[in-house]
């Protein structure tokens, strides 16, 4: 079901119904892009510096569809029934967020609605700014007072004074008269003034408003309270119902938080530091910081992906992008039965090309993860809902991390790897070096990975096994043979003190998130008692590429690029 402004508030409701009664919760965001020229990923980044690309990404770009799709096991019919909704989000004016033209045209292209998103894209703020909000208005409570009224000399203003006070008085007087309109359209700018000063200060118990028609005509309209109280009691109310329509798609965030459903996406590390980012606070400068926070408010959390790409699955299916992963699933497994949550809306599992629409996407996650989870458990798999399955064990909490020499996941949950990188080389070259020039440099390596890292500087990785004792032996020869310019080092050699002082430095993770608070109580004390550190301007990185150009450099055909196995 498509979530708009319009439909929001009545929708909500059974939103909420969706995920309370659900067993885990798939989710999938769409951007405006994904990350731009100075935070490309890189083969061999550390985990801290993925994180800061992520990071940069999220502070930078737009989240502007969030799919959500609830999933409950019904052991009766031994079918999952679903719910699926599609919410489109945008930012508060005046945000500035990064567009990048490639990601919106790809997003067009798969039937995007942009003019929706424009005209009814739901609005957010982050608990962080709520809990802000909702401070001020503890601190400046509702107080009303009397209007001065303005000196009026003129015979046709005295009239207009006389006949609209005679309007008032009846309207006073008519208890089934809620409210009075007076036609904008008649009034003038001295007429408005006369109704706000003189005709506030004469009726106690009124309140004046100007609202604006349909057809453009901004009418004033009184209303009448019984006493002071009851009139502070609307402004009141008014003012939390403008707060909680500010908060907007953030009502669906904060269920998520305090459901602690286990939750399932694919590739899912993007999504979770623009959802943090953008609805939660903003993020930490520390990785580890970073872990802690999302612990404490999704304790389990897996990823599709980082299943698929461990047998049975990677033996059967050897391209893990969603969309194909979805339909080898189910063409060569046996997935479980399906069937739309009552009073509910959703996605037949027979349903094609709708891929790259965020809610269609968080089904087919859902979709995958069952139909996995099942195959692993084999025979018993129907005795419980896929999410009490032993064999997540070694899946929970630990997100896929694409595009990685040697790191395949981050451990949100612990200790995150820390590859051996002492056979890698690094080279400094020069600018009209290309991939042959580096292959030749390096002829006595068979086989050899290079990962450039700008025009004048590369990783070279050998992919035979190598000892170190060769690797430098081989850096000696390499020496003896470097043209003027060219600089080759082993990786430790250039990166070994940076990681040390990191190491160092960095938190370790508690094996008990609830020392982190939860963020699911904003304006409580809770939110108050977080201390993490204040986001700040990132470092830059350099751009990074694989051997896949002809010349072996950077590609300048634009930074957004959806990976064929996304």
């Amino acid at each position: 079901m498509e979530v708009t402004k319009t439909n929001f508030k009545a929708t909500l409701p059974n939103v909420i119904d969706a995920i309370d009664s659900s067993d885990f919760v798939a989710i999938d965001s769409e951007f405006t892009g994904l990350r731009t020229e100075h935070t490309n990923l890189n083969d061999l980044d550390t985990v801290e510096e993925r994180y800061s690309k992520l990071k940069h990404s999220a502070q930078n770009f737009g989240m502007i569809q969030f799919g959500l799709s609830a999933f409950r096991y019904v052991p009766t019919k031994k079918k999952y029934s679903h719910a699926t909704y599609c919410f489109y989000v945008l930012a508060k004016p005046g945000a500035g967020e990064i567009y990048d033209t490639g990601s919106l045209n790809f997003l067009a292209n798969n039937g995007f609605d942009f003019n929706k998103l424009y005209k009814e894209g739901i609005p957010y703020i982050s608990m962080k700014e709520e809990a802000e909000l909702r401070h001020k208005l503890k601190e400046n409570p509702v107080e009303i007072s009397k209007p001065t009224p303005v000196k009026v000399t003129e015979i046709a203003a005295k009239t207009f004074l006389k006949e609209t006070e005679k309007k008032v008085e009846n309207f006073m007087d008519d208890a089934a008269q809620e409210e009075l309109v007076i036609d904008g359209k008649t009034l003038t700018g001295f007429h408005r003034k006369i109704i706000y000063n003189n005709i506030a200060a004469k009726y106690e118990n009124i309140r004046v408003q100007s609202v604006l028609t349909d057809n453009g005509v901004r009418n004033l309209v009184i209303k009448k309270f019984h006493s002071q109280t009851a009139l502070k009691n609307q402004i009141e109310e008014e003012r939390q119902n403008s707060l909680d329509a500010k908060i907007g798609f953030t009502h669906v965030i904060r269920k998520l938080l305090e459901s602690n459903k286990p939750i399932v996406g694919h590739n899912l590390m993007l999504d979770l530091v623009h959802l943090f980012e953008k609805t939660v606070m903003p993020l930490p400068e520390k990785y580890e910081t970073f872990k802690k926070m999302v612990l404490a408010n999704f304790p389990t959390i897996y990823d599709t992906k980082l299943l698929a790409k461990d047998p049975p699955f990677s033996e059967d299916i050897p391209i893990t992008g969603l969309e194909i992963l979805f339909g080898d699933l189910c063409e060569k497994y046996n997935p479980p039965e399906f069937e739309i949550e009552a009073g509910h809306e959703s996605f037949d599992i027979s349903d094609s090309s709708k891929a790259h629409d965020a809610g269609y996407d968080a089904f087919m996650t859902g979709v995958c993860f069952a139909t996995m989870v099942k195959k692993l458990d084999g025979a018993t798999w129907a005795k419980n809902s896929v999410v009490k399955s032993k064999r997540l064990a070694g899946y929970s909490n630990r997100i896929n991390n694409m595009c990685s020499h040697d790191i395949p996941f981050l451990n949100l949950g612990g200790s995150d790897k820390q590859p051996d990188r002492s056979r890698i080389f690094f080279v400094e070259c020069l600018e009209s070096w290309s991939s042959s020039d580096v292959y030749g440099l390096f002829h006595m390596l068979k086989n050899v990975k290079l990962v450039w890292i700008n025009r004048t500087s590369l990783y070279v990785i050998p992919t035979d096994e190598i000892d170190l004792k060769t690797c430098k032996k081989h850096l000696k020869a390499i020496h003896a043979s470097c043209p003027p310019l060219v600089h080759v080092r082993m990786y430790n050699d250039t990166h070994g003190s940076k990681r040390k002082s990191e190491s160092d430095n960095s938190e370790p993770l508690s094996s008990n998130p609830k020392e982190f608070k939860r963020l699911k109580s904003v304006g409580s004390s809770q939110l108050s008692q977080l201390t993490l550190e204040s986001p700040s301007a990132e470092d830059t990185h350099k751009m990074i590429t694989d051997d896949a150009n002809a010349d072996g450099k950077t590609s300048s055909d634009g930074v957004f690029q959806v990976p064929e196995d996304w």
